[in-house]
C-alpha cells in the first residue's frame, strides 16, 4: 500500500482526507500537514519531516495543493527519494481515486492516473450543459 500525504496552506488537506473518508470510508497511511499562518518554511518542513520519518523507505504519494507555494517548496524535495513521488494541485477526485487504487498500483503509477484523474474532473459547466 502507497502512503499518502497531503501538504497544503491551512488545513486544506486536512479537510480533503476528512472528506475523501466520508466517502470511501476509513483509510491507513493517510497523513495531512498543514502551513499555518504562524508557520516559517522551516518549521513546516520539521512537521513534513516527523511524519515522513515514520513511513521512511516506504512507497509514498505527496499531494500538494498549489504548484509554486511554500508547501510546494518545502516537499518539492522529497521527490527525490526513490520511493517518493510528487503531485501539485490536488483535488477531491484526485484522493478518492488515489484511495481506491493505491493497494494495486506504484507511487509513480498511482502519480500518473490522479494527475488524470484530477484535470479530468475540472469542468465548465455552462458549455458541458448547452448554455
Amino acid at each position: 500500500m502507497v502512503n499518502i500525504v497531503l501538504v497544503s496552506h491551512a488545513d486544506v488537506g486536512a479537510a480533503l482526507v476528512r472528506a475523501a473518508e466520508m466517502i470511501a470510508g476509513p483509510a491507513e497511511g493517510v497523513y495531512a500537514v498543514s502551513l499555518l499562518p504562524e508557520d516559517s518554511p522551516e518549521s513546516f518542513g520539521e512537521k513534513l519531516d516527523g511524519v515522513l520519518a515514520h513511513i521512511e523507505g516506504q512507497e509514498t504519494l505527496i499531494l500538494i495543493d498549489l504548484f509554486g507555494g511554500t508547501p510546494y517548496n518545502v516537499a518539492a524535495r522529497q521527490v527525490l527519494k526513490e520511493t517518493v513521488e510528487c503531485v501539485t494541485g490536488v483535488n477531491l477526485p484526485m484522493v478518492l481515486e488515489l484511495l481506491m487504487s493505491r493497494d494495486d498500483a506504484t507511487a509513480s503509477e498511482l502519480a500518473a492516473s490522479i494527475a488524470t484523474a484530477g484535470k479530468e474532473s475540472v469542468r465548465n459547466l455552462g458549455p458541458l450543459l448547452g448554455r
